[in-house]
Order: structure tokens, then sequence, then C-alpha cells
């Protein structure tokens, strides 16, 4: 069968990432009949499901339907390895797990890679942040040897594309023997040289890393003092290693003070590499749903949808993998989606309460965490 994706086209053309109105939730909504239509005729499982809680692409009828397209749980995707296209035509697999417990196996084709290559670039582009101008790049991840197929070492790496980059140091790298190591005051000194060069600094990664950094950063003061163009955007856990939470806000003042860096210019990235559309918060710290996805709760145990503005297990949508079926998923997140950001813009935004169930579901951020505990 000859993959028609007409519809995902019109969809990805869109020039405004997190535009709202009709010919948004129109272009939306066509896209998800038709990639529904090929998950339902290509996965036996999907179809499966589908057909189990009575609900077929012949369904989905308008925007107030598309709740009630068949989820899979995030979990999943640890147990099964599904795909809707044949074996040869994947073009990589991800995975997102911690040192231990089951894996989550993401697969993609090359188009639907392209695809959520684009809609990261035009997420970036509608919140300003992407530069011309060269910049000095610390990123707190993985750098290429020793990330592996992880998920966030990908996706952390594509963040330093978004200005073209005049040097990029890894603070997770091989030690001696091959192993992940991360040193604070190694990357303190980083930032202490690229402060001497005329280039803004751009930092991306896991935000514990760049935590540990400041508090290197103090202990040799003074505090530096970067180009107003620099950019912290960060994904992944928000602990320390003493498991302590550190507020965004918190985090923000202590890059300002220490970095330069304005607050409005510290972001963070919300998503999960099962789902693989990333929510970037904006200049006012709200996590906004972009056009290419759609965003509801729903009540645990029950699993009722519920009105918009009510806390519940997250459950995200987006048509833009045709690999995998992936196309509507159930979070182990509670969460709550509202309007009206001070920001101006018309698109909901997540607002992000924490994760269900005992342990955390943190992926490769897991892993980093583990890291930091053997630093200390």
């Amino acid at each position: 069968m000859i993959a028609t994706t007409s519809a995902l086209d019109a969809l990805f053309a869109l020039p405004d990432a997190l535009a709202s109105g009709v010919e948004v939730d129109a272009a939306f909504l066509v896209a998800m009949q038709e990639v529904f239509a090929h998950h339902y005729a290509a996965s036996d499982v999907y179809r499966g499901v589908c057909d189990l809680v009575g609900f077929t692409p012949v369904d989905l009828r308008g925007v107030e339907d598309l709740p009630r397209v068949p989820w899979l749980l995030v979990d999943v995707f640890k147990r099964y390895d599904l795909l809707s296209v044949p074996r040869e035509q994947l073009a990589m697999t991800f995975t997102s797990s911690g040192t231990s417990g089951q894996k989550s196996h993401v697969s993609i084709d090359q188009t639907s890679w392209d695809r959520q290559t684009a809609m990261r670039r035009n997420i970036m582009a509608s919140l300003g942040l992407i530069s011309p101008d060269p910049a000095n790049y610390l990123c707190f991840s993985y750098d290429e040897q020793t990330g592996g197929q992880r998920g966030a070492a990908y996706t952390h790496t594509i963040y330093t594309t978004f200005a073209p980059s005049h040097e990029i140091q890894w603070a997770i790298h091989g030690g001696p023997g091959g192993e992940p190591t991360f040193d604070a005051q190694e990357c303190s000194a980083t930032l202490r040289r690229y402060a001497r060069q005329p280039y803004p600094l751009r930092i991306t990664g896991f935000p514990a890393f760049a935590w540990h950094t400041l508090e290197a950063l103090k202990e040799n003061g003074p505090p530096l003092h970067f180009d107003a163009a620099s950019l912290v955007i960060h994904g992944g856990g928000w602990k320390t290693a003493q498991g302590e939470s550190v507020p965004p806000d918190v985090y923000a003042a202590t890059v300002n003070e220490w970095l330069g860096i304005p607050p409005s210019r510290v972001r963070d990235v919300y998503g999960f590499v099962e789902h693989g559309v990333p929510y970037i918060t904006c200049e006012s710290g709200n996590f906004h749903v972009p056009i290419y996805a759609r965003a509801y709760t729903r009540e645990p145990g029950t699993e009722r949808l519920l009105p918009e503005g009510e806390v519940g297990l997250l459950q995200v949508l987006s048509p833009y993998n045709w690999a995998q079926p992936g196309l509507s998923i159930l979070a182990t997140d509670y969460a709550r989606v509202a309007r009206g950001c001070p920001c101006g813009r018309q698109t909901p935004y997540l607002v992000l309460l924490g994760r269900a169930g005992v342990r955390k579901h943190q992926g490769c951020a897991l892993t980093a965490s583990e890291l930091l505990m053997k630093t200390k």
C-alpha cells in the first residue's frame, strides 16, 4: 500500500505552530482521520483495541470525536513492538528507560522523522527561539559516544541546531573506562571560558546537571554575564542528587543571577519518546499545545473524559508517526489543560502536576539522575 499523507502534509505546512482557530482544527482533524485509518488497517493489535471499544475510523467525524480515538497506555510500548509499516521501512528505533526495568521501543520511518524534525523547528520558530547568530553550547546530556539509542540524547542534540554552533561541550561523556561521566567543576570552567568569548550562550539538556554546575560556579565566583540573546532550554527531571525538587522559577532566578540570562529566556520542554511532540514553555512559563497535538485529561480508574481545566491523567494525540500506532496515548502524568496564558497566545497549555504510580517514569532522565547521585 502506498502511503497517502496529503492531509498530514497540509497540517505541517501551516506557518504558525502555535496558531488556533477553525482552520487549524479542520487541518488537525483531517490529518487524524488519515492516520487513524492507516493504523487501523495496518496494525492488527491496534485494530483489535479499536474494535474492542467500538470506535473505528468511520466514527471520527468531527473535532468533538478526537478524545474518543482509542488510546494506548504509554507502558504498552514497553511490552509490545507495535508497527504499522514493514520493518525494513523503519529509519530508527529509540528506547526510553533507565538502568532497570523494561524499555520502550519507539520506531519511526524516515518521512515521520523528517516531519517530527520540522515540527520541533516550527515550534521553536513560533516562539522566537531560532537565531542566525553563532553561539557556544553547553549541553547537559550524553555525547554521541555514550548516548546510544536513548531518545533524550537525540532530542537534546537537536536543540543545538537552532543557532549555529561556535563550540559545543557535552556534560556527560565517556570516562577512563568508557562509562558515562559528569564533572560539575569541569562544566563550571567551561562556562567561565565561554564568558570570555563574544558569543551568546545556549544551554540544553537535563536541568539537574545544570543546577549542580551553577552550584559549582558559586564556589568560585563571581557571577558571569552572558549576552541577553542567550538561551537555556531544558528537558528532563528536576530532581537533584538528594531527591530535592528545584522549582523552575527558582532555577530561572539563579540562572539570571549567575549567568545574566533573563528569566524569559529560560525555557523548559515537556515530552516523552512514545508521543514525540515537544511542549515548550512560552515567556510566561506555560507549556503550550502546538497545532500538531491535542491534549485532554481523564479520571483515573474510570478513564472518564474530564472537562477542560480539571486534573486527571493526560491523554495526548498526534498524527505525525506513520510507522507506529501511537496516535493517541494515555500518559502516566497528572495534568490539567488550561487557557488564558499571559503571553497572549490562544492555544491551550498544560499544567503538569506530577507522575502517577509508585515509581517515576522518567526515561533517560532517570538514568541521568542515577549518574548524578554517583558524583556526590
